[in-house]
């Protein structure tokens, strides 16, 4: 389904093909080059894009003439994205019919892109043979020799954290001087690094960056919710989008803040994300949540007053909702939702992830290749490695929270798909399962994708006791060892699986009421206090005095109604090899 701005354009008439072999194997039939278009569905130059160069008829008469014309979404096909997209959206590339790249623009004017594909058009008819050839050279494998597994560096954690602390704006918060994004992930390593370690920085400078992001434009005051980022280091420009997998990690970030902190603030704008989220990116369905919600100012409407005078009326700004269901970010909603659900005392949000991770499990999967990516009411491109390991990771939450054994198979479903569809065999996970036509010839092992994996195979190790899930967890974390600087906040998650790899693992059970004080200074200290370990909290509701026990079966310690009887001397029998 093709996607257009909702402002009048007619980019609707160029002869747009969905990605696949068969567009491939018209561009070679034809011996015309593929013009691949990425958009977003909140850009506004893409917007911008379908509302004039696309809608100019000679861009549109060149296009159907002299290209094959391929169109997606960077959230629709993410596999697309990370191997096509150069600076931002939209990323126009330009294919052999082979599917190799050629040369990428960005948003142009009409003139301009008519220049570049009378351009590319003659440059391919005149060096037709010499396309062809390099085409058939890159087809023949070529054959790679193994290398040695590398050992993993566990100062690689701190080194990360140092990066991170390098970059953090002391004054307005977030990383970096200029440009500010969310980036709940980095967020994340920075309150397991306090947990860990007592260091204070770590805690202050996340509670800095929420109070700020919160108290400035790039919180909509008026329909709630975060702008994805700001074009100013203050937070004061933000551009007008809202993601969804963005608010999911926001609540986690308040959520664990308000533990730690017991600023009421942060509780308050916890119950603000979820507020958002229940009401505005919301299936009426009351399961799946949409993709995102954005802003665009409408076209002017043109009219005719009582004299017969045209008149015209300024366009407003209108709100517009991407009403897709993408899996990897349903399902962290729904961990997110699971957590909110004991801290606020609120058992509705317990059910409804319970019911997002059955629409996805029901809608969204396939037997052979596991979660598909996404729903616009069928399920759509199968065996990308984040959806597997996200869902999989809520399947584990979900079984955390309720004891269902459905939950933790289910997961264990998905980490046997991801070991035996994804595997690289040089170290790491490929994105994507199945190869196809273009670059999608060759799968990536991304440092993203490969820390939430290694995180989803360390819980799963930790729900099962299968020592083989710890193996898979350290595959991932091998295939990346070198100097992680210049990844910058995206190795966050990647540190975070680290940190959790070199740890040992202790389960905790905590039987109290939902949304009980006690419960949370239970928690407080355990993370505090137990920090060193890789701790997994079952969460029971119980109408008795808030209590946790330290371990699971026979061995487990307590029951500890008291915070400060939670030392660390009372894990001590459960030191050992990490399992």
């Amino acid at each position: 389904m093709f996607r257009f701005s909702p402002n009048p354009n007619k980019a609707n008439l160029v002869n747009w093909r969905e990605w696949g072999q068969e567009a491939f194997d018209a561009a070679q039939q034809q011996d015309k080059l593929v013009m691949l278009y990425i958009g977003a569905f909140w850009c506004g130059f893409c917007q911008g894009m379908d509302e004039t160069t696309l809608s100019n008829d000679e861009t549109i008469t060149l296009l159907n003439a002299y290209f094959i014309s391929i169109r997606v979404e960077n959230a629709q096909r993410p596999d697309i994205d990370a191997r096509y997209n150069q600076d931002g959206w939209p990323s126009i590339a330009f294919l052999t019919p082979w599917g190799d790249h050629l040369a990428t623009v960005n948003y142009m004017p009409p003139d301009e892109f008519c220049n570049v594909l009378a351009h590319l058009h003659q440059t391919y008819q005149d060096q037709q043979e010499e396309f062809r050839a390099a085409a058939l050279n890159q087809q023949t494998p070529q054959s790679a020799t193994a290398q040695p597994p590398a050992r993993l560096r566990a100062s690689a954690v701190s080194e990360i954290v140092n990066t991170l602390m390098d970059m953090a704006d002391p004054v307005n918060g977030g990383y970096g001087p200029d440009y500010k994004f969310l980036h709940p992930e980095a967020h994340d390593l920075l309150l397991y690094r306090h947990e860990t370690t007592s260091e204070s920085e770590c805690l202050d400078h996340v509670t800095l960056t929420l109070d700020k992001m919160r108290n400035s434009p790039t919180y909509d005051s008026e329909v709630g919710g975060y702008f994805r980022y700001s074009s100013k280091a203050d937070w004061s420009e933000p551009h007008r989008e809202k993601l969804l997998a963005d608010h999911a990690g926001i609540l986690m970030n308040f959520l664990r803040s308000f533990i730690l902190t017991e600023n009421d603030d942060h509780r308050q704008r916890a119950e603000e994300v979820v507020d958002f989220l229940s009401s505005t990116i919301s299936d009426s369905s009351g399961a799946p949540f949409f993709g995102c919600q954005d802003y665009l100012r409408a076209a002017p409407t043109l009219g005719v007053d009582s004299q017969g005078r045209t008149t015209r009326t300024p366009g407003g700004i209108i709100s517009i909702i991407d009403d897709w269901i993408y899996t990897d970010a349903n399902a962290q909603v729904a961990s997110a939702f699971l957590e909110a659900s004991w801290v606020f005392g609120r058992p509705k949000l317990k059910q409804r992830a319970l019911a997002v991770l059955e629409f996805l499990w029901t809608n969204c999967r396939t037997a052979d290749n596991g979660m598909f990516h996404y729903h616009d009411g069928e399920p759509q491109i199968s065996g990308l490695l984040n959806d597997q390991t996200l869902m999989g990771a809520a399947l584990l939450d979900a079984y955390r929270f309720t004891g269902n054994q459905r939950y933790m198979d289910q997961a264990e479903k998905l980490g046997k798909l991801v070991l035996s569809n994804n595997s690289n065999p040089d170290g790491g996970y490929y994105d994507i399962s199945e190869r196809g036509p273009g670059h999608l010839r060759f799968p990536l092992t991304l440092l993203v994708d490969n820390g939430r994996a290694a995180s989803f195979f360390l819980s799963l190790c930790d729900a099962t006791g299968n020592p083989e899930y710890r193996r898979a967890a350290l595959w991932a974390l091998r295939a990346f060892t070198d100097d992680f600087a210049p990844y910058g906040v995206y190795a966050s998650d990647y540190a975070l699986a680290l940190a959790r790899y070199m740890s040992s693992p202790l389960t905790i059970k905590l039987e109290a009421q939902p949304g009980d004080s006690d419960s949370r200074r239970l928690v407080r200290a355990v993370r505090i206090r137990l920090g060193q370990h890789r701790l997994t909290l079952c969460v029971r509701d119980s109408e008795s005095s808030a209590a946790v026990y330290l371990g699971d079966g026979p061995e487990r310690v307590g029951p500890i109604f008291h915070a400060e009887e939670i030392i660390s001397e009372l894990a001590a029998s459960f030191q050992g090899t990490p399992a």
